[in-house]
């Protein structure tokens, strides 16, 4: 979140169109779920969370994280998302690279700011989304 080459990136994109950041926090949730005495599990889709204690922890982290991006990035033209989809009332936690495919569609284009070792695990995840740009930090 204080990477400056990625505040400039969206705060420069949001000068010229309306720009939605997915944030993350997968390193952040595991360890507010270890500290909560939770063993991480995953599989396909991502974390698993049974309960709906385990699913608050979560939910309290990627909302502290949105905050704080919001406050950096302070732009009326650029919204900060959590990867939580709503359906009918049900919150449906999701993982991150799934969100952006969920979301595909609704935009022209899509960029994942990612760290340098994960690029090539994001771009085979994202190698048939050809909107889908990775940039590693």
């Amino acid at each position: 979140m204080n990477n400056k080459k990625l505040i400039g990136f969206i705060k420069n994109k949001a000068k010229k169109s309306r720009v939605v950041v997915i944030c993350g926090g997968g390193t952040q949730i595991s360890e507010a779920l270890i500290k909560a005495g939770y063993k991480i599990k995953y599989d396909e889709y991502g974390r698993i969370t049974k309960t709906t204690k385990e699913k608050n922890i979560v939910k309290k982290v990627l909302e502290k994280h949105k905050k704080e991006l919001e406050k950096i990035i302070n732009s009326k033209n650029a919204k900060v998302a959590i990867p939580i989809l709503k359906v009918e009332g049900a919150e449906c936690h999701i993982n991150g690279d799934n969100m952006v495919k969920a979301c595909y569609l609704g935009f022209n284009s899509i960029y994942i700011f990612t760290l340098k070792g994960r690029i090539r695990g994001k771009q085979e995840i994202f190698k048939n989304y050809p909107k889908v740009k990775i940039i590693g930090m």
